[in-house]
Formats: structure tokens, sequence, C-alpha cells
């Protein structure tokens, strides 16, 4: 039985057809910086409701959701981060066969 075929990476779809070479490092630089920011945010968003005058039990309930939310839109990201590693570290393992 043979494996079922998946279709290109979101980062192969991006890249394909592109007019001019792209910067692998550079966009898993700006990735990273993004999941920085969305982390400082949502550190940000928890510390002002830890600081409010809400209802705790209400207080609760609007911290998990922030944290449902900050997960969801972290996942993206997280997984670009991933693909972006995968393909350097193929670029790399190239480079190297071809140099040795």
């Amino acid at each position: 039985m043979s494996k079922p075929q998946h279709g290109p990476s979101a980062l192969d779809r991006l890249v394909v057809g592109a007019t001019r070479r792209f910067d692998l490092s550079a966009l898993l630089q700006e990735t990273i910086r993004t999941l920085s920011n969305l982390d400082f945010e949502h550190r940000h968003e928890l510390e002002r409701l830890s600081n409010s005058r809400t209802d705790p039990i209400l207080k609760k309930q609007i911290a998990e959701s922030l944290v449902v939310r900050h997960r969801e839109r972290r996942q993206p990201y997280v997984m670009l981060v991933a693909e972006l590693q995968k393909h350097l570290a193929g670029a790399a393992a190239g480079n190297l066969r071809a140099t040795g």
C-alpha cells in the first residue's frame, strides 16, 4: 500500500513561480519576530486583565479565552518556523555535499 500523496507545502506554494529568490533566513527571522510580538501582546493582555477590577470568576474565563486565542494565532507561525528550518537545513546539507 502506498502512502497518500500530499500537495506542496505552504512554503513551496509561496516560492514556486517567484520572480526573485526568497531569502528564507530573513523570512525565518521575520516569522520569529512576529511570534515574539504575539507573545508580548498576549502577556500584556493578561497583565491588564490581572490588574483590572473584573470579577475573579469572569477574569478566569477571560484569561482562558485569551490563552485559546493566543494558541490559535501562534500556530500558523510555529508551523512556518518549523518548515523554514527544515528547508534551511536541507539547503545547508546540500551545500555541504556540493563542497565536500
